[in-house]
């Protein structure tokens, strides 16, 4: 039998998915930027785990040279 590999939130499987490890228990992404995604301070929007934007160019402002 083999061991599960659940989200600590949700208990749904990891198997083969991504996740993120967080105070040594995994949480699946959906859960994880529920619970504890920042806040872009400009449009009140979670910053998600997959997020590509500079800091400074969040939200459409221009990023600094």
């Amino acid at each position: 039998m083999t061991e599960r590999f659940d989200c600590h939130h949700c208990n749904e499987s990891l198997f083969g998915k991504k996740y993120i490890l967080r105070e040594e228990s995994p949480y699946c992404v959906v859960c994880f930027e529920t619970l504890f995604a920042n806040t872009c301070e400009e449009c009140g929007k979670p910053i998600g785990c997959d997020c590509k934007v500079p800091a400074a160019g969040l939200c459409g402002s221009p990023a600094l040279p």
